[in-house]
C-alpha cells in the first residue's frame, strides 16, 4: 500500500523552522514535529507502507494524517508533483511581504508619508520588480500583500501579479483608494482564480474628499464597496482619525457595515510633514484620541457589534461577540514572557518600500532611521533578511529591552506591557530600545483599567447574553 500527499499540500523548511506542511492555494502553514515530518516524507507515492521497515509509530501518525485528509492511498506507485517534494530554504522564514509596488498615486492625501502625488519615492523598474519577485520565490515567501501609493496606477501591475502567481505565491490583500476598482479589474482577478481582500481607505462620511484631496473620492469608495459586495470580494476599511472626522466615526462604522465591510481599523492620523502643512488645525494628540475611542466603545455594542473593529492602540472589538483585546495588554504578567520577541508580527512578515528598502514593518517609514535599512536591489532579499540592523528588531526579546532600558526595567507594568511598539519608540525616543510613550501613558495613567471597565459595562448593558471571556484573561 502506498500513500501520497494530496495535491494541495507541499513540504517546506526554513532556518529554525525546518519542518512545515503548506496547504495551497492560500499557503497556510502548519509546523510539524519530527515524527510527523518523517511520516509525510514517506508519503511520496513510492514508499510501500506494508514494508517491515515501517514502524507502528509511523503508521499511527500516518492514519492521523489520513483522517485529516492530508494524504491518500495509492494502489500502485504514483509519484508526487515536483513541487510537492520537500524543499529547504537557507534563510529565515518570512511568510508574507507587504510591498509598495509604487510610490505614485492619483490622490492628493493631506498626510501621505511618501508624498505620493509627487512620486518622490518612485518605484522599482520593471526589471527590478521582476527580479524582486524571483527572489521572493527563492526565499520561500508564501504570500504578498500589495499596496502603493495607489497600486493600480502602475502600468505593469498585471505583469507583476502574473509573476507572483507563477510561483504559486498567493496575493492576500490589495490596499487601494478604490477609485480604479471596476468590473474590468475584478474580472482580471477572477480570470486568475484570485480573490484578494481589498483594503480601502475611508476617512468618514462627509470628510473623505477633504482628507484625500480629490472631489468624488468618497463616492468612489462607496461605489467600489458596493461592487465588491455584489461580486463577493471581501473588503475592509482603514480610517485615519483627526479632529474633523471624530464626530462621524459611529455613523461611518454603521454605513461601512451596510456596504458589506467585514472589518475596519481606525488609527490616529500620522503627523507627517505633509500633515503638518495641510492639516488645517485638525491634529489630535494621542491622549485626546484615546479618550475619543473610549467614548465610542459603548456605541459599538449599542449598535449590535456590526463588524470587527480595531481602534488602533486601544482595543480590538469583534462582530457579534463580547470578546475583546486591549492592545497594550500584550502579556499575562509572568516572567516567562521575557524570552518573547518584542514584536511577534515582524517575525513572519516584512515591508518593502517603493524604492526597495526592506523594513520590518510599514510604521518604520515614519522614522528617519529607515535609511539604515538595506535596499534589496543592492544586497538581495536573502541577505537583507539577515541584515544586522534589520535583525536587531526582528530578533530582539523583551529581556533585551529591559537589559538596556532602565525606565522600562523599573516599571511595574513591564510583564504585561512588554515595551510597546518599536516603531513608536524609534520615532518618539529616537532609540530602537527606547520607550513607547503611548504605552507608558496608557499604563501609568490608568487608561488600561478604564478601557476594560467601559467595555465590560457596555457588554453588560447591551449584550447581557454574551458571556465569553476576552483573550487577555
Amino acid at each position: 500500500m502506498y500513500y501520497k500527499l494530496k495535491p494541495v499540500y507541499i513540504l517546506r523548511g526554513w532556518n529554525k523552522m525546518a519542518w512545515t506542511l503548506v496547504q495551497r492555494p492560500r499557503n497556510q502553514v502548519r509546523k510539524l514535529n519530527q515524527k510527523e515530518f518523517q511520516t509525510l516524507l514517506l508519503c511520496d507515492g513510492s514508499t510501500d507502507f506494508e514494508s517491515e521497515y515501517i514502524s507502528d509509530e509511523i503508521k499511527t501518525v500516518l492514519h492521523q494524517f489520513e483522517a485529516e485528509k492530508i494524504v491518500e492511498t495509492c494502489e500502485k506507485v504514483d509519484i508526487l508533483m515536483d513541487d510537492q517534494y520537500y524543499h529547504y530554504y537557507d534563510n529565515r522564514f518570512v511568510r508574507s511581504i507587504f510591498w509598495s509596488v509604487t510610490g505614485r498615486c492619483n490622490f492628493r492625501c493631506r498626510h501621505c508619508y511618501m508624498d505620493a502625488p509627487s512620486g518622490s519615492l518612485g518605484e522599482l523598474s520593471n526589471g527590478q520588480a521582476i527580479a524582486l519577485i524571483d527572489q521572493m520565490a527563492e526565499c520561500g515567501v508564501l504570500r504578498v500583500d500589495i499596496t502603493g501609493g495607489e497600486p493600480f496606477v502602475r502600468k505593469d501591475f498585471w505583469e507583476l501579479v502574473d509573476r507572483i502567481l507563477s510561483y504559486k505565491i498567493t496575493i492576500g490583500q490589495v490596499y487601494t483608494n478604490g477609485w480604479l476598482i471596476n468590473d474590468i479589474v475584478l474580472d482580471e482577478f477572477e480570470k486568475r482564480m484570485l480573490r484578494p481582500e481589498f483594503s480601502i481607505s475611508f476617512d468618514g462620511i462627509g470628510c473623505h474628499d477633504w482628507m484625500r484631496g480629490v472631489k468624488g473620492a468618497e463616492e468612489a469608495v462607496v461605489r467600489a464597496l458596493e461592487l465588491c459586495k455584489k461580486r463577493k470580494f471581501f473588503t475592509d476599511i482603514e480610517m485615519c482619525i483627526h479632529k474633523g472626522n471624530l464626530c462621524m466615526l459611529r455613523e461611518s462604522v454603521l454605513q461601512m457595515a451596510k456596504l458589506g465591510v467585514t472589518s475596519m481599523k481606525c488609527g490616529l492620523v500620522a503627523e507627517t510633514e505633509l500633515w503638518k502643512k495641510n492639516g488645517e488645525g485638525n491634529t489630535l494628540n494621542y491622549r485626546a484620541y484615546v479618550e475619543a475611542m473610549i467614548d465610542y466603545i459603548p456605541h459599538f455594542y449599542e449598535d449590535g457589534m456590526p463588524m470587527n473593529l480595531m481602534l488602533g492602540g486601544v482595543i480590538s472589538l469583534y462582530k457579534n461577540s463580547s470578546q475583546y483585546e486591549i492592545v497594550a495588554e500584550s502579556y499575562n504578567g509572568t516572567e516567562k514572557y521575557l524570552r518573547h520577541h518584542l514584536c511577534g508580527a515582524v517575525r513572519y512578515s516584512c515591508y518593502i518600500t517603493p524604492e526597495g528598502r526592506l523594513l520590518p514593518c510599514m510604521p518604520m517609514t515614519a522614522c528617519k532611521e529607515q535609511e539604515l535599512f538595506p535596499l534589496v536591489q543592492d544586497i538581495g532579499l536573502k541577505q537583507g533578511l539577515n541584515d544586522g540592523f534589520y535583525m536587531n528588531i526582528v530578533d530582539s526579546r523583551v529581556e533585551d529591552l529591559l537589559a538596556v532600558n532602565t525606565e522600562c526595567a523599573a516599571c511595574e507594568h513591564k510583564y504585561v506591557c512588554g515595551g510597546g511598539c518599536r516603531a513608536s519608540a524609534l520615532e518618539q525616543d529616537g532609540d530602537l530600545m527606547g520607550c513607547d510613550r503611548n504605552y507608558c501613558m496608557l499604563w501609568k495613567e490608568g487608561y488600561i483599567d478604564r478601557i476594560r471597565e467601559v467595555t465590560e459595562a457596555a457588554i453588560a448593558k447591551y449584550c447581557p447574553n454574551h458571556t465569553e471571556n476576552h483573550p487577555n484573561t
